[in-house]
């Protein structure tokens, strides 16, 4: 990847021209006058969707193994002329694992590093991206942070220096050692475990025939300079090639034919199919040059899902390279110089099922961050959440929809879980016997983390009034805290109080709890009184006791003496 930098910033510098160029004149000839057809191939590395948002280390090393889905990916494409689509999740999953990751792994990056091909990334875990949007949020998700899945022994201590001692000719005394900090790991950021030297920063490529208005809107939003739609999503101007501009954001283009085509060919599973397949690739390469104006260039893709074992990408790359229809070229190369007309979207949506589904999801995360406001982070909730999210959003779950709406309803279900785990916890009814005096109210927390929540109590009749009515209760991992709620007996009679959970944003936390109270104002004297009757009795009793053992004695002898005197 080093090597080829200084490429990579002239094709940059090309694509920027290609894109932002508008109302230059067409050249009247066509594509079919101008020899063979530029055709652009974007492959992408990814890998099977999943439901965490990261890819676990023994997941890794089967991936990156000599046969794994990785490794055929990137055999199939390195140092050849086509562009890589690469999950930006792969990156995270093996950077943020540090020294632990699998050997197979980080050789695996260190060759796609270093790989010449332009490269960009997709979005988070390949998510669909306009399933997102559509379903309700505002711009397309990404990750939040992955501080949650870093463990510092990974990383090791920072580097310090070593200072080499020098001869004396005496010697010295030896000075008393000082203590010395502990060097702190130097961990990395969010930036370091997604950065990419990318040739098409910002860009955006959501699934093909799926982006509404809306949708180019929610790109702006979110900083992207450039989005990557497919020829069915669009009409396009008269002699148009791949580069245009949609709704004011630059575009490229890709043909859905020639993509469909190339997939196909490229999910074969023998070279003899390959072969008498691959002219129908050509063949719509072609056409779809011949209604551009001047050199005609195409870009197409291979299909996003992970390629089965034993299919034939590399191969029909290999082929194509010694076409004499087709001239394979870098995504830069098709776009250089090419007029940016100004293209009509063609509205596309997602399934209602798939958006039901995702509006669901969507719906829970909105919950659990404000449930998160409960504890100091609140991102040690809502990072691993998103990233969950993201995973299930992934395009590879396309055709697995029984698969996925399984997948889903466990993410609402530990969504459900997640804010059950702070709760009040049901009591038995209290029975307040003084005019003044406190409720305890037990909270139980079974995060791993502290929380803070406050408790409100609200009697449903004037018998009780509370002096405080929020009173803050903060709980440590895994355990229970008393909040003692003052309150104030009014009237004797039983009282029902409702008991609520909030956080300091006022989010509710948990369900409201009711308990009964039976207040019996004005018991407190009787009782003090009577118990004091009781200590007076007992010490009195006691005293006369003493008084009557003492006296036994002498009566006893002075009996004797009698009897002796009578004797």
């Amino acid at each position: 990847m080093l090597a080829a930098q200084v490429f990579r910033g002239a094709a940059a510098a090309t694509l920027a021209v290609g894109l932002a160029v508008a109302g230059i004149g067409a050249p009247t000839a066509t594509a079919a006058d101008s020899g063979p057809v530029e055709l652009a191939i974007i492959v992408p590395i990814v890998v099977p969707a999943g439901s965490t948002g990261l890819v676990s280390s023994e997941q890794l090393a089967e991936y990156t193994s000599a046969s794994g889905i990785l490794s055929r990916q990137l055999d199939s494409a390195i140092d050849r002329p086509v562009t890589l689509a690469i999950d930006p999740m792969i990156l995270a999953s093996i950077r943020v694992l540090g020294s632990s990751a699998p050997p197979s792994a980080t050789a695996w990056l260190t060759r796609l590093e270093k790989a010449s091909n332009e490269s960009f990334l997709l979005s988070y875990a390949d998510s669909d991206v306009t399933l997102g949007t559509q379903a309700g949020s505002p711009t397309v998700l990404a990750p939040e942070n992955f501080d949650f899945a870093i463990d510092p022994a990974n990383f090791g201590p920072a580097a310090t220096p070593t200072s080499t001692p020098s001869s004396t000719s005496s010697p010295t005394p030896t000075p008393t050692p000082t203590p010395t900090e502990v060097p702190v790991p130097s961990l990395p950021t969010t930036s370091d475990l997604l950065a990419w030297d990318s040739d098409f920063p910002a860009t955006v490529w959501p699934r093909a025939g799926t982006v509404s208005d809306a949708d180019m809107a929610s790109f702006a939003a979110s900083s992207f300079e450039t989005a990557i739609l497919s020829s069915g999503n669009v009409t396009l101007p008269d002699g148009a090639g791949p580069s245009v501009t949609v709704g004011g954001l630059p575009a490229i283009i890709t043909d859905d034919t020639v993509s469909s085509r190339l997939s196909a060919v490229a999910n074969t599973s023998t070279i003899d199919v390959l072969q008498s397949t691959l002219p129908g690739v050509e063949s719509a390469a072609v056409a779809a040059a011949q209604t551009q104006s001047g050199t005609g260039s195409v870009v197409a893709f291979l299909d996003r899902a992970v390629p089965r074992p034993g299919t034939n990408a590399g191969s029909t790359i290999m082929l194509l390279q010694s076409s004499t229809t087709v001239t394979l070229v870098p995504l830069s190369v098709a776009l250089d110089g090419r007029e940016s007309a100004e293209a009509t979207l063609v509205p596309g949506a997602q399934g209602e099922q798939r958006l039901s589904e995702a509006g669901r999801m969507l719906l829970a995360e909105a919950s659990d961050a404000r449930f998160a406001t409960i504890v100091e982070d609140p991102t040690t909730i809502t990072a691993p959440r998103r990233l969950a999210l993201l995973g299930l959003l992934s395009i590879g779950w396309i055709g697995s929809e029984s698969t996925w709406s399984s997948a889903v309803q466990r993410q609402i279900d530990s969504s459900e879980d997640l804010r059950a785990s702070v709760g009040i916890v049901t009591t038995s009814p209290f029975t307040l016997l003084a005019d003044n005096g406190t409720l305890p109210i037990p909270v139980s927390n079974e995060l791993s983390e502290p929380v803070t929540v406050y408790l409100t109590v609200r009697p449903l009749t004037g018998k009780l009034a509370v002096s405080d009515s929020r009173v803050e209760v903060k709980i440590e991992p895994n355990a229970q805290a008393r909040a003692q709620v003052p309150v104030q007996a009014i009237t004797n009679g039983s009282v029902q109080v409702v008991m609520t959970l909030t956080s300091a944003s006022g989010a509710s936390i948990g369900q409201p709890a009711i308990t009964e109270i039976n207040v019996q104002a004005g018991w407190e004297t009787p009782i003090v009184l009577a118990i004091g009757a009781v200590v007076v009795l007992v010490f009195a009793g006691g005293l006369v006791r003493n008084i009557v053992r003492r006296r036994r004695p002498a009566r006893t002898e002075s009996d004797a003496q009698s009897r002796d005197a009578d004797e």
